[in-house]
């Protein structure tokens, strides 16, 4: 005579282990759906604080040196930095082997020093860039929660971004 119970535990593991991997696929389902939710908006933050900065450019490009240092705030998006791309650096598609200034996610450090490859890539895929013929290289910037001040000049007729 075989064991009623006996027969019921391959289906009920059956059971739970179909239960399991349906739960980690919704799970996986909702981090994708909000990491992409979130990564639209910072896009359009990143846009957005790309034109600031490109309309002062321009601004200060116009009028001469004198009175020309503009202190402007760099809102959105927070965890993002600014970049500059010059002279015989490697740089992003955007820029078109031209000077430029771009706002973009930074690659963490890896082993291989992949970093310069990967930061182009990343700022290509989800940065904004803006040209600039008459930038000078600046360190990154990051953008900070509540928005980062940053002061933007002309200097021997170069356009000089620094942190305030």
């Amino acid at each position: 005579m075989k064991n009623k119970k006996a027969n019921l535990l391959p289906e009920e593991v059956l059971k739970i282990v179909i239960a399991v991997i349906c739960i980690i696929f919704l799970v996986y389902l909702l981090v994708s759906l909000y990491y992409s939710l979130t990564g639209a908006e910072k896009k359009k933050q990143a846009e957005a604080s790309k034109d600031i900065i490109s309309k002062e450019i321009t601004r200060i490009n116009n009028i001469g040196e004198k009175y020309n240092a503009q202190g402007i705030l760099v809102p959105n998006p927070a965890g993002w930095y600014i970049f500059s791309f010059v002279g015989e650096d490697l740089k992003p598609n955007l820029c078109t082997k031209q000077n430029c200034v771009c706002i973009c996610e930074s690659v963490i450090l890896n082993p291989f020093n992949w970093r310069d490859k990967a930061q182009l890539k990343k700022c290509d895929d989800k940065g904004f860039c803006s040209v600039v013929s008459n930038l000078k290289k600046f360190e990154k910037i990051k953008i900070e929660g509540g928005g980062t001040a940053i002061l933007i000049r002309k200097v021997n007729n170069e356009i000089e971004i620094t942190r305030k």
